[in-house]
């Protein structure tokens, strides 16, 4: 076990194990999970919402059904435990293969798990269990089949195949046509002989893309996603990138690293380089969901340049070392399994083990579970909608995190109530809301329920139940 090899085992090991210690959001998962087992259930891939009143029998199009699938099959077989161990296997993976991608790149092993354990830093808050992730995964593949096109074509005829897969997991899929085309770059200023097959394989990943059950609307969606105005208005984490959060800070301290790395050089960086670092720090720069793209582009292309330089032989380590290496991989070892959220005792009500799962209110869950009726309609924090949509099937909710699917005025008029704006109690009686959940932390807005005459049947710190009056 020499440091060099300490350094790869770290660049995976690492990664790995903070994946165990990690939460899992319900923001996003649980409304996944519960369109994934209505999939496995032979109920088909939705097309219109029926997980809301606001948004009921409009059109959705579900482009990460496969995503869906993964994650409610591992739901079946292991329950949460099953979703801690899928997203710790997958970025394992994605950390594997970006730093083999930078291997075959050209970068030494030092060099290659250098940039993936950068990468891993700057990618951290990204790493949540949703489609995103699978997504992720499947751009470090196509970076390594990038990599092999010139030594191995047949395996760089795979890229359709995995662009393919990616259009029906994650929005991001038009990255692995943009990689390829990055590829073409690179071999035009090269002048290399396969520049045409690299071009032909963009095309047939761009063609690829098509085949989903949504067929072009794909590209709709992921292009109106990304460009929608309410969306970016109203979420944050598709508004541009800025130094007032940590994952900002982070993620221009990474570019100002590139720079100051390309500088020290002492040599001219060619423009392809320059073009592929530019194209995945716009993607991060524009908005915070695009930061999980900039690090596995920026390693990948300076894997490029470190590959042109020698490294240092590297002398054989003393016993003392050997174990001292030996010592630390078996630690991080240990503290996965310690780590492991098996051994917790499980919450009754959210069936996760304590402290796993957030964004997933146990005591209000269990107050709904025991109030709500049929015909029942729920006014909810937009964070939680998720969750009570998959934790109650039977119960419709306000808003969720599709957050594409609402219309502006679906928008405006929850925001209404939630603001106590003029009109508000005209649009809770409008939607025929029964039920509300106010979220502790918005003592205003239960006072103007309780103003009205609901009654407040159950409350703790993460948030209140209220029932309309005369239910």
């Amino acid at each position: 076990m020499t440091l060099t090899r300490l350094w790869a085992a770290l660049a995976v090991v690492l990664p790995v194990v903070a994946a165990l210690a990690a939460t899992l959001s319900a923001v996003d998962l649980a409304y996944h999970l519960r369109a994934g087992d209505q999939i496995l259930s032979g109920g088909g891939i939705p097309r219109v919402d029926t997980f809301t009143f606001t948004a009921a029998g409009r059109e959705w199009v579900d482009q990460q059904w496969g995503a869906q699938v993964i994650l409610a099959a591992a739901y079946r077989l292991g329950g949460w435990i099953g979703l801690v161990v899928l997203r710790a296997a997958l970025v394992g993976l994605l950390f594997g293969l970006l730093f083999l991608a930078c291997r075959l790149r050209g970068a030494d092993v030092r060099s290659a798990a250098w940039l993936s354990l950068a990468a891993f830093i700057v990618a951290a808050p990204a790493l949540a269990m949703r489609p995103q992730l699978l997504g992720m995964v499947l751009l470090a593949m196509t970076l390594v089949l990038v990599a092999v096109r010139r030594a191995h074509p047949r395996l760089f005829y795979l890229v359709p195949v995995v662009v393919s897969l990616w259009a029906n997991v994650h929005g991001s899929f038009f990255l692995g046509t943009l990689v390829v085309g990055l590829a073409w770059l690179e071999d035009l200023h090269q002048r290399a002989p396969a520049a045409s097959r690299t071009l032909i394989v963009a095309v047939v990943a761009t063609l690829a893309t098509l085949l989903n059950p949504f067929g072009p609307a794909v590209w709709a969606y992921a292009v109106g996603l990304s460009m929608n105005p309410e969306v970016t208005a109203r979420i944050s984490e598709w508004q541009p990138t800025t130094l007032r959060t940590i994952p900002g800070i982070v993620f221009f301290a990474s570019a100002l690293a590139v720079v100051v790395i390309l500088a020290r050089r002492g040599r001219p960086t060619t423009w392809p380089t320059l073009a592929w670092l530019g194209v995945f720090f716009v993607a991060g720069a524009y908005a915070m969901r695009g930061v999980a793209w900039w690090p596995l582009g920026a390693a990948f292309a300076l894997a490029g340049v470190l590959g042109n330089t020698v490294a240092p032989p590297e002398r054989p380590p003393a016993a003392i070392a050997r174990r001292i290496n030996v010592g630390i991989v078996a630690a991080l070892v240990v503290a996965g399994i310690v780590l492991f959220p098996m051994w917790r005792a499980a919450d009754p009500v959210l069936g996760a083990p304590t402290g796993v799962l957030t964004d997933a209110p146990s005591g209000v869950t269990a107050a709904l579970r025991a109030t709500v009726r049929p015909g029942d309609r729920l006014f909810n924090p937009q964070p939680w909608g998720s969750w009570f949509e998959f934790a109650i099937p039977s119960l419709p909710v306000a808003i969720d995190s599709r957050i594409e699917l609402f219309p502006v005025q679906t928008w405006d008029e929850f925001e209404s109530i939630a603001s106590g704006r003029d009109g508000w109690e005209a649009v809770l009686e409008r939607w025929h809301v029964t039920i509300a959940v106010i979220s502790a932390n918005d003592g205003a807005l239960a006072a103007r329920f309780a103003a009205l005459g609901w009654e407040r049947l159950f409350g703790d710190g993460a948030g209140q139940l209220f029932v309309a009056p005369g239910r």
